[in-house]
């Protein structure tokens, strides 16, 4: 069986790590087919929205550092995606257990997080003579606290779901085993909105991100306008109108 599963649930794609009995640590085959996974999901106009998750007891505990036939891409490209990948469809993580090192580094690719009470969120690479190479140092600090961040990078010591969700790194705590569900709840919930509006906000978001605001009100004034003669701008407008639900076709 694949250590990577995909599978299909409507406009939903499923890409689940399948390593439990190593705790889903990353290899450079994981590597390779999560960014295959990832680029069919962008590619593929039918699917609107991710979910990533990890079978067994841990999400991903980071990258298998235990096997020498690993290239060094693994060491410094958890993931597949923590770099040089684009994508402005959303994606869910659904958490639990450890998420460690290149583990946490996939989640922060995500632009929600859900996780149950079992999860374990850490960047310990700083208690093995390394430090963060894929994208940890960059993107935790941006949602999160500084000094968290900080706190977290330089300590190499995890930190627990509640306060994960306190400091805003998890959207959702849920009881144990029930992130997937959560995850797809919400993936539901974004599959109901205006497909190309939601993928116009995310991109504006993430753009506008280190921008002055001037610059990040031009960049969603632009990204706004690309909406205006769209097929589902109109049904947006004939439904509300109509008192229906709107039927999107991502046109």
């Amino acid at each position: 069986m694949s250590v990577v599963l995909v599978e299909e649930r409507g406009r939903v794609l499923h890409i689940s790590l399948n390593r439990p009995e190593k705790r889903n640590t990353l290899t450079g085959e994981i590597n390779r087919l999560l960014r295959e996974a990832f680029q069919r999901f962008a590619a593929d106009p039918d699917l609107w929205v991710a979910v990533l998750s990890g079978n067994g007891p841990d999400f991903c505990a980071g990258v298998d550092l235990t096997r020498p036939d690993v290239p060094d891409a693994a060491k410094t490209w958890p993931g597949g995606i923590t770099r040089e990948f684009e994508c402005w469809k959303p994606i869910v993580a659904a958490l639990h257990g450890n998420v460690l090192g290149g583990g946490l580094e996939l989640a922060l690719c995500a632009d929600f997080r859900v996780g149950d009470e079992t999860t374990r969120l850490g960047a310990p690479e700083v208690r093995w003579g390394l430090m963060q190479g894929a994208g940890a140092t960059q993107r935790l600090p941006r949602i999160v606290p500084f000094a968290v961040a900080l706190e977290m990078l330089l300590t190499g010591d995890p930190i627990d779901a509640a306060r994960a969700e306190r400091i805003g790194l998890l959207n959702h705590v849920v009881a144990p085993g029930q992130a997937v569900e959560r995850a797809f709840e919400l993936a539901d919930r974004l599959c109901a909105r205006a497909p190309l509006g939601v993928r116009r906000a995310k991109e504006a978001a993430y753009r506008g991100w280190d921008q002055p605001l001037p610059d990040g009100l031009r960049t969603e004034m632009l990204l706004s306008r690309l909406l205006a003669g769209t097929a589902d701008l109109g049904e947006g407008q004939r439904a509300f109108l109509e008192r229906r639900d709107p039927v999107w076709q991502a046109r």
